[in-house]
Protein backbone atom coordinates (compact mmCIF):
# COMPACT_ATOMS: atom_id res chain seq x y z
CA UNK A 1 0.00 0.00 0.00
CA UNK A 2 1.26 3.56 -0.83
CA UNK A 3 1.52 6.05 1.76
CA UNK A 4 1.16 9.83 1.37
CA UNK A 5 3.25 12.15 3.52
CA UNK A 6 1.56 13.52 6.26
CA UNK A 7 1.73 17.24 6.78
CA UNK A 8 4.48 17.14 9.20
CA UNK A 9 6.71 15.64 6.20
CA UNK A 10 5.98 18.31 4.20
CA UNK A 11 6.78 21.00 6.52
CA UNK A 12 10.15 19.72 6.83
CA UNK A 13 10.38 19.55 3.08
CA UNK A 14 9.26 23.01 2.66
CA UNK A 15 11.61 23.95 5.60
CA UNK A 16 14.66 22.15 3.93
CA UNK A 17 13.97 23.68 0.40
CA UNK A 18 14.11 27.38 1.77
CA UNK A 19 17.19 26.68 4.10
CA UNK A 20 18.59 25.18 0.82
CA UNK A 21 18.12 28.71 -0.95
CA UNK A 22 18.37 30.97 1.71
CA UNK A 23 22.38 29.15 1.44
CA UNK A 24 22.72 29.69 -2.20
CA UNK A 25 21.63 33.56 -2.11
CA UNK A 26 24.11 33.89 0.68
CA UNK A 27 26.95 32.25 -0.40
CA UNK A 28 28.30 35.16 -2.36
CA UNK A 29 28.28 37.64 0.28
CA UNK A 30 29.74 35.33 3.41
CA UNK A 31 32.56 34.84 0.18
CA UNK A 32 32.85 38.46 0.21
CA UNK A 33 32.61 39.22 3.87
CA UNK A 34 35.60 36.87 4.17
CA UNK A 35 37.87 38.55 2.03
CA UNK A 36 37.42 41.77 4.28
CA UNK A 37 39.61 43.60 7.02
CA UNK A 38 37.73 44.33 10.51
CA UNK A 39 37.66 47.61 9.02
CA UNK A 40 35.72 46.30 5.89
CA UNK A 41 37.88 47.30 3.38
CA UNK A 42 38.96 44.30 0.86
CA UNK A 43 41.99 42.50 2.16
CA UNK A 44 45.03 42.48 -0.45
CA UNK A 45 46.79 39.43 -1.60
CA UNK A 46 50.08 38.66 -0.07
CA UNK A 47 52.98 39.47 -2.02
CA UNK A 48 54.77 37.58 -4.05
CA UNK A 49 58.14 35.80 -2.00
CA UNK A 50 61.07 36.88 -3.35
CA UNK A 51 63.24 35.43 -0.54
CA UNK A 52 66.18 33.34 -2.47
CA UNK A 53 69.98 34.18 -3.66
CA UNK A 54 69.51 36.29 -6.65
CA UNK A 55 72.11 37.99 -9.64
CA UNK A 56 71.55 40.76 -12.40
CA UNK A 57 73.22 40.82 -15.71
CA UNK A 58 76.93 42.29 -14.40
CA UNK A 59 76.61 46.25 -15.76
CA UNK A 60 79.77 48.39 -15.37
CA UNK A 61 78.36 50.88 -18.07
CA UNK A 62 75.03 51.69 -17.31
CA UNK A 63 75.03 54.15 -20.22
CA UNK A 64 74.95 50.65 -22.34
CA UNK A 65 72.01 49.67 -20.43
CA UNK A 66 69.70 53.26 -21.56
CA UNK A 67 71.47 53.34 -24.74
CA UNK A 68 72.90 56.34 -24.64
CA UNK A 69 74.75 58.91 -22.00
CA UNK A 70 72.34 60.34 -19.49
CA UNK A 71 70.98 63.58 -19.49
CA UNK A 72 73.74 65.63 -17.99
CA UNK A 73 73.35 68.88 -16.14
CA UNK A 74 76.55 71.39 -17.62
CA UNK A 75 78.00 70.22 -13.93
CA UNK A 76 77.42 66.14 -14.25
CA UNK A 77 78.69 66.23 -17.70
CA UNK A 78 82.33 68.00 -16.53
CA UNK A 79 82.36 65.81 -13.82
CA UNK A 80 81.92 62.59 -15.99
CA UNK A 81 84.50 64.14 -18.52
CA UNK A 82 86.93 63.90 -15.90
CA UNK A 83 86.50 61.12 -14.05
CA UNK A 84 88.56 58.44 -13.95
CA UNK A 85 88.65 54.61 -12.56
CA UNK A 86 91.41 55.21 -10.53
CA UNK A 87 89.19 57.76 -8.19
CA UNK A 88 86.58 54.50 -8.13
CA UNK A 89 85.60 54.14 -4.56
CA UNK A 90 85.64 50.13 -4.58
CA UNK A 91 89.15 50.62 -5.07
CA UNK A 92 89.33 52.08 -1.82
CA UNK A 93 87.03 49.43 -0.48
CA UNK A 94 84.21 51.58 0.19
CA UNK A 95 80.52 50.31 0.37
CA UNK A 96 79.57 50.20 -3.26
CA UNK A 97 75.66 51.66 -2.59
CA UNK A 98 72.03 50.57 -3.58
CA UNK A 99 71.85 50.28 -7.36
CA UNK A 100 75.21 49.40 -8.42
CA UNK A 101 75.48 46.69 -5.71
CA UNK A 102 72.39 44.64 -7.94
CA UNK A 103 73.62 45.50 -11.16
CA UNK A 104 77.36 44.50 -10.16
CA UNK A 105 76.70 40.85 -11.39
CA UNK A 106 79.92 39.62 -10.49
CA UNK A 107 79.00 38.73 -7.18
CA UNK A 108 75.33 37.41 -6.11
CA UNK A 109 72.75 38.97 -3.27
CA UNK A 110 70.20 37.44 -1.33
CA UNK A 111 66.99 38.95 -0.47
CA UNK A 112 65.56 37.96 3.23
CA UNK A 113 61.74 38.90 3.36
CA UNK A 114 59.22 39.78 6.36
CA UNK A 115 56.49 41.81 6.53
CA UNK A 116 58.14 44.56 7.39
CA UNK A 117 61.52 44.61 6.23
CA UNK A 118 63.24 43.47 2.59
CA UNK A 119 66.48 43.08 3.75
CA UNK A 120 69.10 42.76 0.70
CA UNK A 121 72.61 40.88 1.91
CA UNK A 122 75.37 41.46 -0.53
CA UNK A 123 77.88 39.12 -1.16
CA UNK A 124 80.38 42.15 -2.11
CA UNK A 125 82.18 43.42 0.95
CA UNK A 126 79.39 41.38 2.80
CA UNK A 127 77.72 44.81 3.16
CA UNK A 128 73.50 44.74 3.52
CA UNK A 129 70.64 46.98 2.74
CA UNK A 130 67.54 47.20 4.71
CA UNK A 131 64.35 48.33 2.90
CA UNK A 132 61.22 49.05 5.22
CA UNK A 133 57.86 48.13 4.59
CA UNK A 134 55.76 49.01 7.27
CA UNK A 135 54.35 51.84 6.34
CA UNK A 136 57.02 54.46 7.30
CA UNK A 137 57.75 57.72 5.97
CA UNK A 138 61.90 59.01 5.73
CA UNK A 139 63.09 60.53 8.55
CA UNK A 140 63.01 64.26 8.33
CA UNK A 141 66.60 64.82 9.11
CA UNK A 142 68.76 62.19 7.31
CA UNK A 143 72.30 61.76 7.60
CA UNK A 144 73.73 60.48 3.99
CA UNK A 145 75.02 56.68 4.42
CA UNK A 146 76.34 54.44 1.49
CA UNK A 147 72.96 52.87 0.88
CA UNK A 148 70.74 55.43 2.18
CA UNK A 149 67.57 55.30 3.46
CA UNK A 150 64.77 53.13 1.62
CA UNK A 151 61.15 52.46 2.01
CA UNK A 152 59.03 50.27 -0.03
CA UNK A 153 55.03 49.52 -0.50
CA UNK A 154 53.36 47.17 -2.37
CA UNK A 155 51.42 47.75 -5.65
CA UNK A 156 50.18 44.63 -6.75
CA UNK A 157 52.60 42.59 -7.30
CA UNK A 158 55.25 44.97 -7.69
CA UNK A 159 57.43 46.07 -4.90
CA UNK A 160 58.39 50.29 -5.42
CA UNK A 161 61.20 51.96 -3.25
CA UNK A 162 61.72 54.79 -2.55
CA UNK A 163 65.92 55.72 -1.61
CA UNK A 164 66.99 58.56 -0.36
CA UNK A 165 70.25 60.14 1.69
CA UNK A 166 72.66 58.76 0.10
CA UNK A 167 76.65 59.32 0.60
CA UNK A 168 77.61 61.13 -2.66
CA UNK A 169 80.91 59.46 -2.49
CA UNK A 170 78.95 56.03 -4.39
CA UNK A 171 79.13 55.64 -7.78
CA UNK A 172 76.31 54.86 -10.33
CA UNK A 173 78.61 52.19 -12.15
CA UNK A 174 82.00 51.14 -12.48
CA UNK A 175 82.06 53.48 -15.60
CA UNK A 176 82.53 57.02 -13.46
CA UNK A 177 78.99 58.11 -13.42
CA UNK A 178 78.93 60.05 -10.49
CA UNK A 179 75.81 61.21 -8.26
CA UNK A 180 75.15 64.17 -5.68
CA UNK A 181 73.52 63.99 -2.31
CA UNK A 182 70.54 65.31 -3.76
CA UNK A 183 70.33 61.19 -5.53
CA UNK A 184 66.74 60.06 -5.59
CA UNK A 185 66.11 56.29 -6.65
CA UNK A 186 62.87 54.76 -7.27
CA UNK A 187 63.02 51.10 -8.22
CA UNK A 188 60.49 48.37 -8.91
CA UNK A 189 60.65 45.12 -7.94
CA UNK A 190 58.17 42.76 -9.96
CA UNK A 191 58.47 38.79 -10.14
CA UNK A 192 57.54 37.79 -13.39
CA UNK A 193 58.24 33.99 -12.87
CA UNK A 194 59.64 31.57 -9.98
CA UNK A 195 63.26 32.17 -11.20
CA UNK A 196 62.81 36.02 -12.21
CA UNK A 197 62.35 39.44 -11.36
CA UNK A 198 62.37 42.90 -13.68
CA UNK A 199 64.20 45.11 -11.54
CA UNK A 200 63.74 48.91 -12.81
CA UNK A 201 65.57 51.94 -11.43
CA UNK A 202 65.18 55.69 -12.04
CA UNK A 203 67.51 58.20 -10.97
CA UNK A 204 66.82 61.72 -10.56
CA UNK A 205 69.47 64.19 -9.46
CA UNK A 206 68.80 67.79 -10.33
CA UNK A 207 72.68 68.58 -9.76
CA UNK A 208 73.65 65.89 -12.18
CA UNK A 209 70.80 65.36 -14.82
CA UNK A 210 68.40 67.14 -16.22
CA UNK A 211 65.75 65.34 -16.00
CA UNK A 212 64.96 61.65 -14.38
CA UNK A 213 66.09 58.29 -16.23
CA UNK A 214 65.50 54.64 -15.97
CA UNK A 215 67.15 51.30 -16.75
CA UNK A 216 66.18 47.77 -16.45
CA UNK A 217 67.37 44.85 -15.97
CA UNK A 218 66.24 40.93 -15.28
CA UNK A 219 67.44 39.32 -12.10
CA UNK A 220 67.81 35.88 -12.07
CA UNK A 221 67.18 33.15 -9.11
CA UNK A 222 70.80 31.73 -8.28
CA UNK A 223 71.40 27.98 -6.99
CA UNK A 224 74.18 28.69 -4.54
CA UNK A 225 74.43 30.88 -1.09
CA UNK A 226 76.50 33.76 -0.97
CA UNK A 227 79.69 33.88 0.94
CA UNK A 228 81.66 35.76 2.69
CA UNK A 229 84.25 38.16 1.15
CA UNK A 230 86.25 41.27 2.73
CA UNK A 231 87.45 43.54 0.12
CA UNK A 232 90.54 44.30 2.78
CA UNK A 233 91.61 40.97 3.04
CA UNK A 234 95.11 40.18 0.97
CA UNK A 235 94.18 43.59 -1.09
CA UNK A 236 97.20 43.98 -3.39
CA UNK A 237 95.45 45.97 -6.47
CA UNK A 238 95.49 49.77 -4.92
CA UNK A 239 98.90 49.52 -4.96
CA UNK A 240 99.30 48.77 -9.19
CA UNK A 241 97.12 51.73 -10.18
CA UNK A 242 97.74 54.11 -13.02
CA UNK A 243 95.74 57.55 -13.12
CA UNK A 244 94.51 57.44 -17.08
CA UNK A 245 96.63 59.90 -19.28
CA UNK A 246 94.72 62.78 -21.10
Amino acid sequence: MKMEPGPGMKNYRSAHTLWVAYFFLALPFVVACGNRSASGSPQAAAPPDFNGVWSAPFTPDISKALGHQPPFTPYGAARFAKEDEFDDPLTKCLPIGPARGIQAGLMPFQIVQTPSVFTILFENQHTFRIIHTDGRTHPKDLDPTWFGDSIGKWEGDTLVVDTVGLDERTWLDTAGHEHSDQLHLIERFQKTDNNTIKWTVTYEDPKFFTEPWSIALPIARQNTEIMSYSCEENEKDRAHLRRTKR
